[in-house]
């Protein structure tokens, strides 16, 4: 088998842009090589193994392996590399594995195995190359370290210091799903391609190392995956294709090289950098990297094996402690241009956001009034929060809103429960004609705007499906209807066709139908973690948490830019708004993560060995340092659009403190805004504005407990009751409902108290 390399064509405007660096001359021809024969592995080898993942090297040379997964071959490695360093302006290719006083030693250490070569180019300087392959410190895991030290200096502008080929001799050019962290997320379709991204920026086989959200590339097909991660440094690139167009070698490829890549040394998607990199005489290279591998119908386990490997950075500082946080929301919330009067605006940006009816505003200032340590500030809070708040019909209360994370809980803390509950019975059989008689949503482009869907293999996506079952799932849920409950169950059961795919289409006002989204992870979490308080059904839980693992690619698990903001920072979606601009490849939109983050904070409830939490708490970090300081006085407290990591920019729209406060609650410790309880066993639904704890349930009695959060009279909402309670309200006998309030036939009691209660309803 031959691995052709391409013809790589640079422009005009290359230059130096250090002083040990030289251009590298503007069209430069890659020569082909030969790969590795798998067959040529049946004698002669050595083989190191980790549980599912083996890989069996030949003595033939340096890079003469191949990867088993399962005891079946999946990839290959580069049996014959070629460097290509730069002399008096020309490029002089070397061929390691041709050079005349070639040496290549292969040695067997305890259950590692050392590959060591040497070599002369045409040029006098002597090359030598080893490598450490070794188990790794979890399952299913190689450690291989690569070290690469020339004798004399040279201006470098390729050298391959590991390069896989899956699907090379074995499966080929075909995969079920193929992931580069913060880039791409793949089903059986090209990489780079421009289904999500048009232009330059469609060209990924070789980025800028910004934009890669932590160190991950996988392939995974029939069954199993191999995946590959590293130690990011700045003088390495990495280089993903799927399938293999750059070195066609009828597989994929997956690997490192050496110079490195960032905004400005190199065309990106270019094997060849626009200028070399000095490698000085003596000095050694080295890169450390390890395979993970095993069986997985999906990328999601080589995800999962990764965190295992490395684990979750550390949280993001510094941050503003939790009374400082309160002065700045609060600062946005009255002070910023977010505020007109009583009118609220979802976002700064000129006229393009007007100021409009907003509950949730008012609940948040009310929040931050009983926080607030400064009693002239928190009179203003609870003064404007009442104002804001009148502005809004009563029955409106559950839906005025301009966060992007929302609850059903504004007529828990100010009433008119019973009119929410039917406005919001009468929104969720509205909901049911968005839905095909199949179950499926199906997206329809506005007439005279863009085809969103023109790219996608389907009018149908996870994430624009997720949304419409997510809202019919909270509203059936809150207005307690046991038709709707079932029905909305049953369209969350209808998603099992997007069982193990890839999360996109969540964002298609702006957004292409197939770009993988962040935002439909979210959903998706959300959805499923609700289907599973609801019926108790475990493979509703094992959905979130599959779906909840595909956001993880979009968090920056490694600080991009080593600056102080951008660890846990989050990419939105992988593309560009209208296949153009702006492509949100490495530009951070801490909104969406934070919809991501508030469903990881409600699935670490009942999932809380995972690393949700941490996940949660680490995406609200970065929100926090994202936000404008107090010193901005129009912008103070609010969020950016998005973020700018190298330069550490904040741009707009400026966003409300809305999404941000929802999850701050949480990574300060409080008790959250709202709460929901099913109790599965007599087919009861509690919704407080509080936290519900000491829950307890027996056939025919539940009981539990409600701590809000306000210092004011609240609400709370228990449906699914099909005739009249005997009710205990700290343990006392009620034998009025007034001033509860009973409706018998669309079974809902409404309470009202003060401070901690405890409730037991018997029947």
């Amino acid at each position: 088998m031959k691995l052709a390399f391409v013809v790589l064509l640079f422009g005009s405007s290359l230059r130096v842009i250090a002083t040990d660096e030289a251009l590298v001359p503007s069209a430069a021809t890659l020569p082909q090589w030969p790969m590795v024969n798998g067959s040529a592995l049946d004698r002669n080898t050595f083989s190191v193994r980790s549980k599912d993942l083996e890989l069996i090297h030949s003595t033939e040379g340096p890079g003469s392996f191949v990867v088993r997964v399962s005891g079946k071959p999946f990839a290959l490695g580069q049996s014959q590399p070629l460097l290509g360093y730069l002399t008096n302006g020309d490029i002089h290719w070397f061929d390691l594995s041709s050079a005349t006083n070639r040496q290549f030693t292969l040695l067997a250490e305890r259950k590692a195995i050392k590959a060591h070569y040497e070599g002369t180019d045409r040029d006098g300087g002597l090359w030598q190359v080893d490598q450490r392959i070794a188990p790794g410190s979890i399952p299913s895991s190689i450690h291989i370290q690569t070290d690469v030290t020339v004798d004399r200096d040279r201006s470098v502008v390729f050298l391959p210091m590991l390069l896989l080929f899956p699907g090379a001799s074995s499966f080929g050019s075909s995969k079920e799903q193929g992931l580069f962290a913060g880039l791409e997320y793949l089903e059986n379709e090209p990489s780079s391609s421009e289904a999500d991204v048009i232009g330059p920026a469609s060209k990924r086989q070789v980025p800028d190392t910004l934009k890669i959200t932590f160190p991950l590339m996988a392939i995974q097909n029939q069954g199993a995956y191999l995946a590959l991660t590293w130690e990011m440094l700045p003088q390495f690139s990495a280089v993903f294709d799927s399938p293999d167009r750059l070195f066609h070698s009828g597989g994929h490829v997956m690997g490192l090289l050496f110079p490195g890549c960032d905004s400005k040394n190199r065309e990106e998607g270019s094997l060849l950098p626009k200028a070399s990199r000095l490698l000085r005489g003596g000095q050694t290279l080295t890169l450390r990297a390890t395979l993970l591998g095993g069986r997985g119908s999906s990328v999601i386990p080589a995800v999962e094996q990764y965190v295992a490997l490395i684990g979750l950075p550390a949280l993001p500082v510094p941050v503003p402690d939790l009374p400082h946080y309160v002065s700045l929301a609060a600062g946005g919330w009255l002070d910023s241009k977010i505020r007109e009067n009583n009118l609220i605006r979802h976002a700064v940006a000129g006229g393009s956001f007007p100021p409009g009816q907003a509950a949730d505003a008012a609940l948040w200032m009310d929040w931050l009034s009983v926080k607030e340590k400064d009693t002239a500030v928190a009179s203003r809070l609870r003064t404007v929060a009442k104002d804001v708040r009148l502005s809004v019909p009563p029955e409106n209360l559950n839906v005025s809103a301009v966060g992007h994370v929302r609850f059903p809980v504004e007529s828990l803390v100010y009433g008119h429960v019973m009119e929410s509950a039917a406005q919001t019975e009468h929104a969720a059989r509205a909901l049911l004609a968005r839905f095909e008689p199949d179950g499926s949503v199906r997206y329809h482009p506005h007439a005279g705007g863009p085809d969103y869907a023109k790219t996608h293999f389907s009018n149908e996506a996870n994430g624009f499906t997720s949304r419409v079952v997510l809202d019919l799932l909270e509203a059936a849920a809150f207005c307690g209807d046991r038709e709707l409950i079932d029905v909305a169950l049953q369209r969350l059961r209808d998603m099992s066709k997007f069982l193990n795919s890839v999360p996109r289409g969540a964002q298609t006002w702006e957004c292409p139908l197939h770009t993988p989204d962040i935002l439909a992870s979210a959903q998706l979490v959300r959805a499923y973690t609700l289907g599973y308080e609801l019926t108790g059904d475990l493979t509703l839980l094992d959905q979130a948490r599959y779906w909840a693992w595909t956001g993880v690619p979009f968090i920056y698990l490694v600080n991009p830019a080593d600056k102080p903001t951008g660890r846990y920072a989050t990419i939105a979606v992988f593309g560009a708004t209208q296949w153009r601009a702006p492509v949100w490849l490495g530009l951070p939109v801490q909104w969406c993560g934070l919809v991501y983050a508030d469903a990881l904070y409600r699935l670490a409830r009942h999932h809380p060995k995972g690393p949700w939490k941490k996940l949660a708490d680490g995406i609200t970090a970065s929100g926090l340092q994202q936000t404008w300081p107090s010193s901005d006085q129009e912008l103070q407290g609010l969020l950016p659009d998005s973020f700018v990591l190298r330069s550490q920019k904040r741009n707009g729209p400026a966003i409300n403190p809305a999404t941000l406060q929802s999850c701050a609650l949480r990574y300060y410790g409080q008790n959250p805004i709202y709460d929901f309880r099913a109790f599965r066993k007599n087919g009861l639904r509690v919704h407080a504005p509080g936290l519900i704890q000491n829950v307890s349930e027996r056939k025919g009695v539940v009981s539990f407990q409600v701590e809000s959060w306000t210092d004011q009279s609240y609400f709370v909402l228990v449906n699914g009751l099909t005739k009249t309670p005997r009710l205990k309200i700290n343990r006392k006998p009620v034998e009025r409902f007034s001033p509860q309030e009973f409706q018998q036939r669309e079974g809902r009691l409404v309470l009202q108290f003060e401070g901690i209660n405890q409730v037991e309803l018997a029947f």
